[in-house]
């Protein structure tokens, strides 16, 4: 054996490297503040993207208590609007970025080398990420941690006041029962989970396109949570479409505590309108309309005056 042969035969060749192009996805979970979470790292390579998420997230929990869960969901719906803005416009969607969410940024775009796309990203989230395991003994994903977050909840199933608007509607105008969602007009019920990325719209008409919440006494923080993830919806839905925004008046309808409700307390009253004036607010930065009322007949009534404008 020459020596030559040797060393072919004792050393194995080295894969071929890649230079990319990848720069942080930050969260701000506190507006305002200085705080900022890396959630992901987006790279982009002459032949394609890839984007490596944050996969602990249940360490949220530890930091937000209730909280973490608009976060979790904040998350999703600006790694789903990125993939597809890298898909449309590639390494510009980090060098010049456009988040469809005020509380999500991209740090410093910086070039890499590495055996594949996805082995740059995994290996910068390793380094920079306190929300990231290695995937070898990572067993949650975003997936998960939604999932668990949505057991109980989900987007119609604990909430009936979508299918109650539904039914108010369809007694007054038949025509109308079209603009609903399929599975409230199919009679299913359906969960918002992290398998699905389907931005979900309870009222889709030619004049208004509304989502419906029940701001709870009861259950302050799990239903504030879940208007907050309606109000993402509405303004993904929007921006899809920037050009129907002049025809189209997008609302988050909240049916709410009656002021003169014998049944709750002055305390839950101070609650309620506390979480109001917090929605508004953030309803306001997304410039969406946020408009509360207190019975289904009031609701129901809005929509069909709305869609007859």
């Amino acid at each position: 054996m020459t020596d030559q042969g040797f060393i072919s035969a004792t050393f194995p060749s080295f894969r071929r490297s890649i230079r990319a192009r990848w720069a942080p996805v930050l969260l701000e979970p506190i507006a305002g503040s200085y705080e900022r979470l890396v959630i992901g790292v987006a790279v982009v390579g002459e032949n394609g993207f890839h984007l490596e998420l944050a996969n602990a997230l249940d360490r949220l929990t530890c930091l937000y208590s209730n909280d973490s869960y608009g976060a979790v969901y904040a998350i999703q719906l600006a790694a789903e609007y990125l993939k597809q803005d890298l898909a449309r416009r590639a390494a510009e969607a980090i060098t010049n970025p456009r988040p469809a969410i005020s509380s999500i940024s991209i740090g410093e775009c910086r070039e890499a080398e590495g055996e594949s796309l996805e082995a740059i990203g995994a290996s910068w989230m390793h380094a920079l990420s306190s929300l990231y395991r290695d995937k070898i003994e990572s067993s949650e994903t975003l997936e998960s941690v939604v999932d668990e977050e949505s057991s109980g909840e989900g987007d119609g199933g604990a909430d009936r006041l979508p299918l109650l608007v539904m039914n108010y509607v369809m007694e007054r105008r038949e025509g109308y029962f079209q603009y609903f969602r399929a599975d409230l007009r199919e009679g299913r019920r359906r969960r918002l989970t992290g398998r699905s990325h389907e931005v979900l719209i309870d009222f889709s008409g030619s004049k208004l396109v509304a989502n419906f919440g029940t701001l709870r006494a009861g259950g302050i923080v799990k239903s504030v949570n879940l208007i907050k993830r309606r109000l993402w919806d509405l303004k993904v839905e929007r921006d899809r479409a920037p050009n129907a925004v002049m025809v189209r008046q997008h609302e988050m309808i909240i049916q709410k505590l009656p002021f003169d409700d014998p049944q709750a307390s002055s305390k839950q009253h101070a609650n309620v309108n506390e979480a109001l004036q917090a929605l508004e607010h953030q309803a306001d930065q997304e410039e969406l309309r946020l408009r509360a009322l207190s019975t289904v007949a009031e609701i129901g009534e809005h929509v069909l005056m709305a869609e007859a404008a």
